[in-house]
């Protein structure tokens, strides 16, 4: 019962793949903490980027809502790889917390038969 319940939090919490290496699972998760550093920091490359470009844009601006112009200015850039590289990371978190869990599940059974 321990480890389905500390390896979903560690994946959850910590970072994803964390978990797995507490089930044992070295290899997946070394593979999951490498894809989810390697996400997270395109994801906030493009975020830096795409916000950087729309505040450029904007240089000269000096309305009473720069903030509604920032918006509407990253709107009109197009933020479609934001929105890929921010699911694929929210998905690839969610599935290592589902499946540090189902591993914990499996590892508290392995070492009760014991």
């Amino acid at each position: 019962m321990r480890r389905a319940l500390v390896s979903p939090l560690l994946s959850g919490l910590v970072i994803p793949g964390l978990g797995q290496i507490v089930n044992r699972q070295v290899g997946k998760g070394a593979m999951m903490v490498a894809a989810a550093s390697l996400l997270f920091m395109l994801t906030l490359g493009f975020a830096f980027h795409e916000i950087s470009q729309a505040v450029l844009a904007l240089d000269g601006y000096a309305g009473p809502d720069k903030l509604a112009a920032l918006r509407g200015q990253l709107l009109k850039q197009g933020v479609t790889w934001l929105i890929i590289l921010g699911g694929l990371t929210a998905a690839l978190w969610i599935y290592a917390v589902i499946d540090a869990w189902r591993g914990g599940r499996e590892r508290d059974a392995e070492l009760a038969g014991q």
